[in-house]
């Protein structure tokens, strides 16, 4: 195992979260590399209330800028690490990490409506139900 690029971090093939996370805003990156390394290492429970924190700090500050280097078009061409990622995950963490990375993407703009409203409250749900389905607190 390598200490800088360690496999709590990595897809079978190799491709490192940091692939995806090198273009988020940072409480959104790290939120991210939280949900996916869940399980991976260490206490599960703790990964997922370090990821509720990251985003409960993002959502109460509106003043946070979105991911700020990346156009549209640009968003298509890095989505591949995205997908290959989210494939590579376990089922119950896609949808999170497809929401945390689409709420830094849009910041203020989902159909009109705010992120911190449209996919903040659905991604801490899931996030909820996960740390009450180990047996945590939440929920």
């Amino acid at each position: 195992m390598n200490t800088i690029a360690p496999n709590h971090y990595k897809t079978e093939s190799g491709l490192q979260v940091w692939d995806v996370t090198r273009y988020m805003s940072g409480n959104m990156a790290q939120a991210f590399q939280y949900v996916y390394r869940a399980g991976r290492k260490g206490n599960e429970v703790e990964d997922l209330r370090k990821a509720v924190a990251f985003l409960e700090d993002w959502y109460s500050h509106q003043d946070v800028p979105a991911m700020g280097n990346l156009s549209p078009g640009d968003m298509l061409e890095k989505e591949g690490p995205l997908r290959t990622l989210l494939f590579a995950s376990e089922p119950w963490k896609r949808v999170i990490l497809n929401q945390i990375w689409h709420m830094d993407f849009m910041g203020d703009a989902v159909d009109g409506l705010e992120a911190r409203v449209h996919g903040y409250h659905g991604a801490m749900l899931h996030l909820q139900h996960r740390i009450a389905e180990l047996g945590g607190v939440d929920g």
